[in-house]
């Protein structure tokens, strides 16, 4: 058989697990938004459900098939969701919290690695490495449902960045941890003394944000120069991925080294060194980057832990969960709560968000899946994984479905009855002009006479200028509707006017050149808070 061949048919189960994956994923988003509720609780839920078929030998599994490890979320899954969010991440946001997010991710971090590794030495009655092994793994946060509703509800900018700063921080200290962790376990204690533990720890997070900070500013630079939308793309993939690489062929931390480099590009390099063209393709692509990344990390938690594994230790799933849960409240209501005492900077029911919004996601999975490769560890690793699984998914499940209900209940964000009221009768207006539209062409097509259904026209007009009358209304009591109605027209307007001169060009109407100026010049409205309609409104400026 050709060796081509051969290879092409031994690739094929993986090829098709991945798009079933993907089709899956897309399922999920798609309930999710209609139930309205987080899309990663939909993708654990049906995570759960795949891995159960699979382990019970309904679905195919073994060689050739898509396997979740430690490398496949670590070097793929994990540092484009690390890069997305430090992209999205505001320098200035972030040294106005810088307190409170370096004291959360540093000290918050290690007492609640203390506090949780005590539990669990007391629940199970481990070796006190082995409890601070799985303390350290179920301690890192991963905020994405919470930080999407956060957008979804309009939650305050610094309130998202403070937690989303510190999950990203966190995630590094957590992971570096980890790796010094296992090496002692696999070396013996005997030859690592606390000195050269710290030594190693600190220069790991030195050197990865060194590399972060280098390549950052060296990608900078390149797309300054470039001005091709495209290749600025590729490199920002090439950053996410590459500087992860480099920081760990270093013996450095590949996670703080990515979030460093996000940073740089997300804030330096998208501000002075991107066109409006790169801004909007780099947002647009990284924005599907991360969906996919997120949905095989979170759909594919199944298939690494059998879930009837994690039944038979729920019991210590359920009080891993209540201690990591309760050490980090008693961390975040004493540093957060300090903080919010002294500079009064924030509403004290933030500290609830603050506390309820650190879920567990992506890095603990990770990490317990690295375990298995151990050979100290070899036996208990099967435990160890379903009960970070199970805390995984109960953190998900109660902590992710309940963080909305709680912002409401704390009035951070309060129920839209405005919003509501305006877009209820915006509904209504668009089903009475469709049976409107309906009856004349049931009027014009048929033989019954218009004065029959004269009177049904009649009580549709009515009905129509009732409306008009609700929606005027609202408008006048909130005046900032009719300003986004208008830039919600304006956007569309841009938006079909760009797709239209990409036909013109691609009937050769339009040279390249004419295609490109166009496209930029739309672009940059596309960016501004209140856009002209058209490109060139105020007038080009004459050219000597």
């Amino acid at each position: 058989m050709n060796p081509s061949l051969l290879l092409a048919a031994q690739s094929l189960p993986l090829l098709d697990d991945l798009l079933l994956l993907l089709l899956g994923a897309m399922l999920v988003a798609l309930v999710t938004r209609r139930l309205r509720i987080p899309y990663t609780v939909g993708l654990v839920v049906a995570g759960t459900a795949i891995g159960f078929l699979r382990h019970q030998g309904i679905l195919p599994s073994g060689a050739g098939h898509f396997e979740l490890t430690k490398e496949v979320i670590l070097l793929i899954l994990l540092p484009p969701l690390l890069f997305d969010g430090a992209m999205n991440t505001s320098f200035a946001k972030l040294r106005e919290n810088a307190a409170l997010i370096g004291t959360m991710a540093i000290l918050g971090t290690f007492g609640c690695i203390l506090i949780t590794t005590a539990a669990i030495r007391s629940l199970t009655g481990w070796d006190w490495d082995v409890s601070l092994l799985l303390g350290v793994i179920v301690s890192p946060t991963d905020p994405v449902s919470v930080i999407a509703i956060f957008r979804e509800q309009g939650v305050e900018k610094r309130l998202s960045t403070i937690v989303e700063g510190e999950s990203l921080f966190n995630d590094g200290l957590v992971v570096v941890m980890y790796i010094l962790l296992m090496r002692g376990m696999e070396q013996g204690w005997d030859g690592i003394t606390a000195s050269e533990g710290v030594l190693t720890f600190l220069r790991m997070i030195g050197v990865g944000a060194f590399i972060g900070l280098s390549l950052g500013a060296l990608v900078n630079w390149l797309i300054e120069r470039i001005n091709e939308h495209l290749v600025e793309v590729l490199f920002s993939i090439l950053l996410a991925y590459g500087s992860y690489q480099l920081a760990e062929h270093l013996e450095a931390s590949g996670v703080i080294a990515v979030v460093f480099a996000g940073l740089m590009v997300g804030n330096i390099g998208r501000r002075s060194s991107m066109s409006a063209t790169a801004i909007l393709s780099l947002g647009l692509t990284w924005e599907v980057i991360a969906f996919v990344a997120n949905s095989l990390a979170f759909i594919a938690l199944g298939f690494a832990v059998d879930p009837m594994l994690v039944v038979e230790n729920f019991p210590t799933v359920v009080l891993v969960w209540l201690a990591s849960t309760a050490a980090r409240a008693l961390m975040t209501y004493a540093i957060a709560g300090a903080d919010q005492a002294i500079r009064g900077a924030y509403p004290r029911s933030w500290l609830h968000i603050i506390h309820w919004g650190g879920l567990k996601g992506t890095v603990p999975v990770a990490l317990a899946l690295g375990i298995a490769e151990s050979t100290t560890l070899f036996e208990i690793a099967p435990r160890i994984q379903a009960i970070v699984a199970g805390v995984v998914m109960l953190s998900m499940l109660i902590q992710g479905t309940t963080v909305k209900p709680l912002l409401r209940r704390l009035n951070i964000v309060r129920p839209r009855e405005a919003r509501r009221r305006w877009e209820r009768h915006q509904a209504r207006s668009i089903a009475v002009e469709t049976a409107l539209e309906e009856l004349a062409d049931a009027v014009s097509s048929t033989e019954i006479a218009p004065d029959r259904v004269a009177s049904l026209r009649e009580r549709l007009l009515t009905i129509r200028g009732t409306i008009h009358e609700d929606l005027n209304q609202v408008l006048q009591d909130h005046p900032e509707f009719a300003a986004e109605q208008v830039r919600d027209v304006v956007i569309r307007l841009l938006h079909r006017q760009r797709s239209a001169v990409e036909d013109a060009y691609r009937e050769g109407i339009l040279s390249d050149e004419a295609l490109q100026d166009v496209q930029a010049e739309i672009d940059i409205l596309l960016l501004e808070e209140f856009p002209d309609p058209v490109p060139g409104a105020h007038g080009e400026e004459s050219t000597p």
